[in-house]
């Protein structure tokens, strides 16, 4: 039982290791992540509790959900790729900024696409 608690303390501290050692044109990119996976969440439990019932997911709460997942997706490609993972945040971005919609689509598609083009403008 030790045993696995170790191990798991120790994956979370590599974790957050791996974070403190982010490059900055990443920070953007999985900041503006997880605010639209938070607020697609947000947007979804809102509804719920407003409806009284278990509501139908707003498709904009399902695009931010997805295109923020995405973002982590691309963080995690330009670990290994720069211009790899700077090219599927602008498309994270551009869906997000695109599809989703609403307040939280428009900032958190901007922020991301930030750090994209901060990105690219680097490995250039």
């Amino acid at each position: 039982m030790a045993t696995e608690t170790s191990n798991v303390s120790d994956r979370v501290n590599r974790s957050w290791r791996a974070l403190e050692h982010m490059e900055t044109y990443q920070v953007p990119i999985v900041l503006g992540s997880a605010i639209a996976v938070l607020a697609g969440i947000a947007s979804y439990v809102v509804r719920a509790l407003t409806e009284s019932s278990a509501a139908a997911v707003p498709l904009g709460a399902i695009y931010l959900v997805v295109f923020g997942l995405l973002g982590f997706v691309a963080y995690g490609v330009s670990r290994k790729s720069m211009r790899n993972g700077v090219l599927v945040a602008g498309v994270a971005g551009l869906a997000l900024l695109i599809l989703a919609g609403g307040a939280a689509g428009f900032l958190t598609g901007l922020v991301v696409l930030v750090g994209a083009a901060w990105g690219l403008v680097k490995s250039l």
